[in-house]
C-alpha cells in the first residue's frame, strides 16, 4: 500500500501542486504586465488629450513630457499609415521605417492596445513598448528595459516560497501517514492471512479426517477379525479403497488450488482447442451420466481456440458437470452453451433443470468446503472444492464467473474466459 501510495498519488499531487504554482506565477506575472500597461495607457490617454486640446499641435508636447516621473520615457506619434510624426527621442522624424509592421502598433489595431519588448531599430536600446489607437493616430510610450522595468515585470517570489514549502510538508505529512497506515495494513493483513491459514488447516485436517477414519475403522475391524467371512473382507476392502479414491481427490484438489493461488506464474498457457476438451470430459463422465440418465448439450457453432492451460480448463468444465451429475438430480438436462465473444474473451452458460439451491447458499457456491447439503455431499463423495477451483482457474485466465438459480428449475453458471 505505502508503494502504491507514492508510485501514483504522490507525483499526482507534485504534478498537480506545480500546474498550480505554474498558474499562480503566470497569473503574477500578467498582473505586473498590466500594471505596466495602466501607467503607459494613462500616459498615452494623457498625451492624446493635450494632442487633441492643442488642435494636432506638437509644440509643447516635449513640455508635458518633462514633468512625467519617468524622466527617460519615450513618446511616439503615429498616424495611421503609419508614419511617425513625433519622438521625443529623435530629432529627425522623417526617415523613421513605417511602424505599421511594429507587434505593439499591430495589436493596438486589433484591440485597442498592445504591448511588445524588443530592440528599437532606431537607436537599438531595449524597450517595453505600449502602444494606444485613438481615432486618427497612435500614441506609443516605451520606457528602456532595464533593472528596474524587469524586476518590476518579475513575479514576487513570496508566494513560489511559500507553496513550495507547502507541498513539502505536505509530502512529508502523507509519507508519515501513509507509512503508518501502512505499517497497520501490514499487521492487519498478517493477523487475515494468519487467520484464514488457520480456517484452511482446520478445513483440511477436519476432511481429511473423515475418510483417513473410515479407513482405520475399516483396517482395524479386518485386523482384529481375522475369521470374518470373505464377502464381508470384500466389502471392507471395497470401502476403504472408495476412501482412499476420495482422499486422493481431495489432496489433488488442494494442490491444485494452492498452485493458482500461490503460484500462478508457474501456469504454463499454450494454445488449446476447447472443443476437443469439453469432448474429452463428456467421454470420462459418459458412465456416471447414463446411470442418471443426463442429457449433455453443447452448442458453440465452430471451434473454439484459446490461450490457456488445458489441465485447468479441463478442470472447470469436468467440475461444472460433476456439481451436475452430483446435486441436480436425475433425468435432467445440462445445456452448455457459446452466449458470445467480443474482442478479448469468449462468454458462455452453463446451465441444468435440475432442483437448484436455496437463494441463501448462492453466495457462498465458490467457497472452499462449501457445502449445500453437508450430509449429501459426503455421501456423493465431493471434497467441497470443485467449484472454488472452477472460480480460481476462471479467474486465472482472466474471466469471471457467476451463478444464479434459473426460472423454471436448476442452476445457471455464466463466465468468460479470455482469448
Amino acid at each position: 500500500m505505502k508503494k502504491l501510495l507514492f508510485k501514483y498519488y504522490i507525483p499526482l499531487f507534485f504534478i498537480f501542486s506545480f500546474a498550480v504554482l505554474a498558474f499562480q506565477y503566470n497569473r503574477e506575472k500578467q498582473y505586473k504586465a498590466d500594471m505596466l500597461n495602466t501607467l503607459l495607457g494613462d500616459t498615452n490617454d494623457m498625451i492624446y488629450n493635450y494632442f487633441e486640446s492643442k488642435d494636432g499641435s506638437l509644440a509643447h508636447i516635449d513640455s508635458l513630457i518633462a514633468i512625467f516621473p519617468h524622466s527617460d520615457i519615450r513618446v511616439t506619434i503615429i498616424d495611421l499609415k503609419g508614419n511617425v510624426v513625433y519622438d521625443n527621442a529623435i530629432q529627425d522624424v522623417m526617415h523613421m521605417e513605417n511602424h505599421l509592421s511594429r507587434k505593439e502598433v499591430k495589436l493596438a489595431l486589433q484591440n485597442g492596445n498592445g504591448s511588445d519588448i524588443r530592440t528599437s531599430h532606431t537607436n537599438q536600446r531595449r524597450y517595453y513598448y505600449h502602444a494606444t489607437k485613438f481615432g486618427n493616430c497612435y500614441v506609443r510610450s516605451s520606457l528602456p528595459y532595464d533593472v528596474n522595468i524587469s524586476s518590476l515585470l518579475r513575479p514576487d517570489n513570496l508566494f513560489l516560497y511559500f507553496w513550495l514549502a507547502l507541498t513539502f510538508i505536505i509530502a512529508a505529512v502523507l509519507f508519515y501517514i501513509s507509512n503508518k497506515f501502512s505499517i497497520k495494513l501490514n499487521r492487519e493483513q498478517i493477523e487475515h492471512d494468519a487467520m484464514v491459514r488457520r480456517r484452511l488447516t482446520h478445513q483440511v485436517a477436519h476432511e481429511l479426517k473423515t475418510p483417513l477414519s473410515s479407513i482405520i475403522g475399516y483396517m482395524e475391524t479386518l485386523h482384529d477379525n481375522p475369521d470374518i467371512a470373505p464377502e464381508r473382507q470384500r466389502f471392507f476392502i471395497e470401502r476403504s479403497h472408495a476412501q482412499a479414491e476420495r482422499l486422493n481427490s481431495l489432496l489433488q484438489d488442494i494442490l491444485m488450488l494452492n498452485q493458482i493461488n500461490e503460484a500462478p506464474q508457474s501456469v504454463q498457457m499454450e494454445p488449446v482447442h476447447l472443443n476437443k476438451v469439453v469432448q474429452t470430459v463428456l467421454d470420462d463422465v459418459e458412465l456416471k451420466l447414463q446411470e442418471k440418465n443426463i442429457e449433455v448439450y453443447t452448442s458453440f457453432g465452430g471451434d473454439i481456440w484459446l490461450k490457456a492451460n488445458t489441465i485447468l480448463l479441463y478442470s472447470i468444465f469436468r467440475n461444472l458437470i460433476d456439481n451436475a451429475i452430483a446435486y441436480a438430480g436425475e433425468n435432467i438436462k445440462i445445456n452448455l452453451t457459446l452466449t458470445g465473444e467480443d474482442a478479448k474473451c469468449y462468454h458462455f452458460a452453463f446451465s441444468d433443470n435440475g432442483i437448484g439451491v436455496a437463494p441463501e447458499h448462492l453466495p457462498f457456491l465458490f467457497d472452499r468446503f462449501y457445502r449445500v447439503d453437508k450430509g449429501r455431499s459426503r455421501k456423493t463423495g465431493g471434497t467441497g472444492l470443485g467449484l472454488s477451483i472452477v472460480k480460481n482457474a476462471v479467474e486465472l485466465h482472466r474471466g469471471t464467473i457467476t451463478v444464479k438459480n434459473k426460472n423454471g428449475g436448476g442452476l445457471e453458471f455464466t463466465f468468460s474466459l479470455h482469448k
